[in-house]
């Protein structure tokens, strides 16, 4: 038994059950999956959200304390200014100034105060002597490191400040610098968020940092929160009410929904004096693809497991119908004729009962042969008794071939005589006309005429040749045909193409004969009327006992549906062809030539129905 055999529940009991099994696994996998989606995308949202908040808290993280560096580098200069505060050499002062911001080129000028506020030394020496004790920040520098975002027309920076004390511990001036804003930018840059995208959002709710559609933006105006039950949440699978309290969701790029994150900042944090703020954003989209794709590996898994359960299940179950499958193998054999009774069981379950049951009817069967057998003696001396009826039929038969004969006949008068004579009939016609109307063509039209004649003369002595010859008798069909085939080339100039299969029978008796004569028929239908410059004639064997003749040629072709009234041509072809048995097919349509098969069953086989 093959494995599609083994397989087709119609035929196995076994695999009945197994895709029975498979069908009811699917089912489980579905409704388990159905099941699942709620739980899995509500834990995934909660999982992810805590990620967001995580690497918000990263960023914010990162970016104290890059600030917190750079505050704590103008720190250690304070420190290492502390003496030259109080020293006498200003010019001393000033090279340790220029020498710092050559170390750190960030820093876009440094300024050492006294205690009182007045500038001692500074990178531009245009301001040294200057008090700036009113600016908050320098004040704020005298109590502890400060830092705070600066603007001025065209420009940001950041203004740092951090105090100078000295041996004793007091304060004795302040260092102040200006650190470029093209820091912030490239100390910005190098901070990734994984996953999402995070925003960095200064003291007045502008967008500093983040994606080029939100940059310049004011955060609050960027777009409106998604309520509850708002369809562009919907990809979450739930309705967005059961979000983290610190995680919304708000309509960002394209009015596309978005994960927005805001993690605290230290209270101490250089982040917090700055009035700045970390969010981190991620598409709503990217989560429900990432949570679809695990509903996907869920669903598989739960497939596969149903699959292995249905192929244990299968061989459980094929083990169970052994037994059932040990009485279709003896029934199998009983009916190939390799054994004579069934195989029955041991026990007493289904299955021996089963067998029991088949063996009795087979029992039962054998003799009803038997029966058979004697009917069949009976019948024999039936036949014998209808032999002398068929003899009488035989005689019948014979009969009708002389009619078929006669039929045969007239239609050979009919392709060769009534052809010749139309021509003929034409020329006088025309002669008749000539004689009046223009006599000086009369000679050119006689010859004509003569040469209609004398090629009726051809046809009909061909004919009556033909009527007492018998080609197909004589050297076969297959050499009848090639001998045709060359006599219409020469006749005509078609090239004609032969092609006869090798291995083929003498074919020298009916229908063979019939095939013959209507070979003839359509070769001359080709010379008078199709115009063709080639034919060709094939003979091979189609199937086994069916024999195949086809003749093609390229000529003008005609509807082959179409009547034509007078002309007896395709009706004595078709007459010919139903009388032997013989299928025809005719396919031409004007101007693509025309295609003739002829089909039927080599000696022994029956005819082509």
């Amino acid at each position: 038994m093959s494995l599609l055999q083994r397989i087709d529940p119609r035929r196995s009991l076994a695999a009945a059950i197994g895709w029975l099994m498979i069908a009811l696994a699917i089912c489980l996998a579905l409704a388990a999956n159905l099941w699942l989606r709620s739980f899995v995308r509500s834990t995934l949202l909660e999982v992810h959200s805590q990620r967001l908040e995580t690497a918000g808290e990263h960023v914010s993280a990162e970016l104290d304390t890059a600030m917190l560096l750079r505050l704590q580098s103008v720190s250690v200069v304070a420190s290492i200014l502390s003496q030259d505060v109080q020293g006498d050499d200003a010019a001393w002062r000033q090279r340790s100034l220029e020498a710092v911001h050559r170390g750190v080129p960030d820093l876009i000028w440094l300024a050492l105060t006294d205690a009182d506020g007045f500038i001692v030394a500074a990178t531009d020496s245009q301001v040294v002597g200057q008090n700036v004790n009113q600016h908050a920040w320098i004040s704020q520098g005298l109590a502890d490191a400060w830092i705070e975002e600066g603007r001025s027309p065209g420009e940001h920076f950041l203004k740092l400040s951090a105090p100078v004390s000295n041996a004793d511990g007091a304060i004795v001036g302040v260092v102040a610098a200006q650190l470029s804003w093209q820091w912030v930018d490239h100390t910005v840059s190098g901070i990734k968020a994984s996953p999402g995208e995070w925003l960095l959002i200064d003291r007045d709710g502008m967008v500093r940092h983040g994606p080029a559609a939100l940059l310049g933006t004011r955060w609050r105006e960027t777009g409106d929160l998604a309520a509850p039950f708002d369809p562009t949440v919907a990809g979450l699978g739930t309705d967005g009410a059961d979000l983290p309290a610190r995680i919304r969701v708000r309509r960002l790029v394209d009015n596309k929904p978005f994960l927005v994150a805001a993690p605290r900042t230290e209270r101490d944090g250089t982040l917090r004096r700055l009035g700045w703020r970390v969010v981190v954003v991620e598409p709503v989209a990217s989560l429900a693809s990432f949570a679809t794709a695990i509903e996907w590996r869920i669903t598989l898994v739960l497939s596969m497991l149903g699959l292995c359960a249905a192929v244990v299940g299968v061989a459980m179950t094929h083990r169970l119908t052994h037994r059932v499958s040990a009485i279709a193998s003896s029934a199998d054999a009983v009916l190939a004729g390799s054994a004579s009774r069934i195989e029955v069981p041991e026990g007493a379950d289904e299955a021996a009962r089963l067998g029991t049951a088949l063996d009795r009817l087979l029992d039962t069967l054998q003799r009803e042969r038997d029966e058979l057998r004697l009917l069949n003696a009976e019948l024999d001396e039936r036949v014998r008794q209808r032999t002398m009826e068929i003899s009488r039929l035989a005689q019948e038969s014979r009969e009708s071939a002389v009619m078929r004969e006669r039929l045969r006949m007239a239609r050979d008068l009919h392709d060769t005589l009534a052809h010749s004579m139309m021509a003929m009939l034409t020329e006088i016609r025309v002669l008749k006309h000539i004689a009046t109307a223009q006599p000086q063509q009369l000679p050119d039209e006689l010859m004509r005429a003569e040469q209609a004649a004398r090629e009726g003369l051809d046809e009909a002595r061909r004919a009556i040749d033909q009527l007492r010859s018998n080609p197909v008798r004589d050297i076969g069909l297959g050499a009848a045909l090639t001998e045709l085939a060359r006599g219409t080339s020469e006749r005509t100039g078609i090239a004609v193409d032969c092609e006869l299969a090798p291995g083929l029978p003498a074919l020298a008796a009916e229908p063979a004969e019939t095939v013959y004569r209507m070979c003839e028929e359509l070769l001359r239908n080709v010379e008078r009327h199709a115009g063709a410059r080639h034919l060709g004639l094939r003979l091979r064997r189609a199937d086994p006992g069916v024999l195949h003749l086809e003749i093609a040629d390229d000529g003008v072709g005609f509807d082959s549906r179409a009547i034509a009234p007078g002309h007896y041509g395709l009706v004595g072809l078709r007459e010919q062809a139903e009388a032997m048995g013989v299928r025809l097919d005719i396919d031409s349509r004007p101007g693509q030539g025309t295609r003739v098969s002829l089909r039927w069953a080599a000696p022994g086989y029956a005819p082509i129905v």
